[in-house]
């Protein structure tokens, strides 16, 4: 068993920037329709966090984005499905944090 932690923290007006530089192809490269039920800056930051979080913890490629979908429980914690592993993690946390002009994601996985 193997134990894998990432991190990933936001500055929000560079997020911002590439939100407006994005366009329509960034939000679609990364974010599932779900995700984009919420459209404000900080939310979508907080996924897309969530999101680098569980690609370093779990060293996926770096065009992995669409293998992971970030949902939230009824009391408002963040859930992670990482399609293309399902299997073979057995235990895993996700925690997204926003403060200020930042948002930070951390990650951990038991596999």
């Amino acid at each position: 068993m193997k134990i894998a932690c990432g991190v990933d923290l936001v500055y929000l007006p560079r997020f911002k920037k590439s939100l407006k530089n994005g366009g329509d192809n960034f939000l679609r490269r990364i974010y599932h329709d779900k995700e984009l039920k919420k459209t404000d800056t900080a939310h979508l930051a907080g996924i897309f966090a969530a999101k680098e979080a569980v690609i370093k913890a779990l060293s996926l490629p770096v065009d992995s984005w669409q293998d992971i979908s970030i949902d939230y429980k009824s009391n408002g914690a963040p859930e992670v499905k990482i399609l293309s592993l399902k299997s073979s993690i057995l235990n895993h946390s996700l925690s997204i944090s926003h403060d200020g002009n930042y948002v930070i994601a951390q990650f951990t996985a038991l596999y």
